[in-house]
């Protein structure tokens, strides 16, 4: 029985922290026996970028190796499956927020410009964004 479902941020901070052991094998041995499914939003991903970043200090290198892994899993589904791919690809390549990568993908999928005042970093992404002062 292959049940899909929503994980929550903190369910992907045990997998990849790995700091309780129980609480990690009783997710191991529901996923290899093919209980669950772990149906990955987006915004979760962003989230625990943030809190590996910030509370684990991991390395950006390290978190996007462990998310590249982690997704290939055939019991993990993304619900944008190749923008995120695009979104960490890209990430690797330059130095602004996983976030603002995020806006400028999803910008392009939606064929929509971003609203910012961060110029510096969506120019680094060559998306079309503008500046509420460039819109008068």
């Amino acid at each position: 029985m292959n049940k899909v479902m929503v994980v929550d941020t903190n369910i992907l901070i045990r997998l990849f922290t790995k700091d309780d052991d129980t609480q990690i094998l009783q997710l191991v041995q529901l996923m290899e026996q093919g209980h669950i499914v772990f149906h990955v939003l987006s915004i979760v991903l962003i989230e625990a970028y943030w809190v590996l970043r910030k509370a684990y200090n991991f390395d950006k290198e390290t978190i996007l190796r462990v998310f590249e892994d982690f997704i290939e899993a055939d019991e993990v589904e993304l619900d944008e499956d190749g923008l995120v791919q695009r979104v960490l690809a890209r990430f690797r390549e330059v130095n602004v927020d996983l976030v603002d990568v995020y806006l400028a993908e999803k910008s392009r999928n939606l064929v929509l410009s971003v609203l910012t005042w961060n110029a510096k970093d969506f120019r680094k992404l060559e998306c079309e964004f503008y500046r509420p002062q460039d819109l008068r």
